[in-house]
């Protein structure tokens, strides 16, 4: 019976070290997967703040598109000019900051805090007025073909009309003409766009149409996995503990190998989590993130696979210190009481002499 019961705690040292490793390996994914920080770190790390223009124009472009009363000026703009007219007007600090708004948006609504994903767009309609937006659109305008004589002639009568702006390339001399319109351009243009751009909605009220639920319940599971290793022990001390030196062995071993695996994994599994990662998000990513938002963050998966697994390797050295200290307490342990039998052995020797 005994030898059974040392069967089964061997069992469950084995199935403890397994569960443990998976344990720390999912529940720190989990965790650091949906907090926007990981990404924003991300981002720093790979310089895709850089990007953030792009991702931004597609959202303008399509939020305009989709628009019946948008300026005829403004639709027939590109992405490409949108991206120019953003890099230009936006300093890069205020592009962060719009940037890390909107990461915050997307985590906020996988986390449940809210049901939409927006795009501040406050920013850009503040300095669409300034100097910068008036140079940014007539940067459009010079890369565009030379105005016909019709087109100048309409762009004259719509400069005292209040109409839409040409797409052409005025001469010189005639950019004093275009000027106030193109004043006049901005202003509405800053009046007609919205404070924000919702990428992402779901009713509130209706679970079933909620692609998050799916997606719950495999976090749930990720993070209920430390529960398994902690089964595991107990069946160890249910089943192989019966001395204090009999716990500390049982337990000493298995955190050393359980830590030392998960250093393994820590410190050199980023490239295949990253890797699984990129396919998760290019795969399955636009189910719950915005298509133009899972493009580039598919980008930051090496990044953000190694600030997954930096905690992992961390507890894992922390494991393997306590079953280090484990193990030495039952060595010191096993000496003191070998050094009592020799004491006792050598007491009988001279009592029997």
């Amino acid at each position: 019976m005994q030898t059974f019961g040392k069967f089964l705690a061997g069992v469950c040292a084995v199935l403890f070290i397994i569960t443990g490793v998976l344990a720390l390996l999912f529940f720190n994914v989990e965790r650091k997967a949906f907090s926007s920080a990981t990404y924003k770190q991300a981002f720093e790390e790979e310089n895709l703040y850089e990007r953030m223009p792009q991702v931004l124009a597609i959202a303008l472009s399509t939020s305009i598109a989709e628009k019946e009363r948008a300026s005829a000026f403004l639709k027939l703009l590109t992405t490409d000019q949108w991206r120019t007219t953003i890099s230009s007007i936006l300093p890069p600090e205020e592009l962060k900051t719009l940037t890390n708004e909107m990461l915050d948006s997307t985590f906020d609504y996988l986390n449940g805090k809210t049901d939409s994903i927006v795009i501040s767009l406050l920013p850009f309609k503040n300095q669409m007025t300034t100097s910068g937006g008036m140079e940014a659109i007539k940067q459009i305008l010079r890369a565009q073909p030379n105005c016909t004589p019709e087109q100048l002639m309409q762009m004259a009568v719509q400069a005292f009309t209040g109409g839409d702006l040409i797409l052409c390339n005025p001469p010189e001399e005639a950019l004093g003409l275009v000027t106030p319109l193109i004043e006049t351009q901005l202003q509405i243009i800053a009046a007609a766009f919205p404070d924000e751009i919702t990428l992402i909605s779901v009713n509130s009220g209706d679970s079933s149409a909620d692609p998050r639920s799916k997606l719950n319940k495999i976090r749930l599971a990720m993070q209920i996995t430390p529960f398994f290793p902690l089964v595991f022990l107990s069946g160890i001390m249910i089943f192989g503990v019966r001395s204090l030196v009999g716990w500390l062995r049982w337990w000493g071993w298995p955190f050393m190998i359980t830590g030392g695996f998960s250093i393994l994994i820590g410190l050199l599994g980023s490239p295949i989590l990253g890797w699984s990662l990129q396919r998760v998000i290019e795969n399955q990513g636009a189910v719950f993130i915005p298509l133009v938002l899972s493009t580039i963050i598919a980008e930051t998966a090496s990044a953000v696979a190694h600030q997954m697994l930096k905690p992992v390797a961390i507890e894992g050295f922390i494991l393997v210190m306590i079953g280090l200290m484990i193990t030495i307490e039952v060595l010191l342990v096993k000496r003191e009481k070998d050094q009592i039998l020799q004491r006792l052995d050598a007491g009988a020797n001279t009592y029997q002499k």
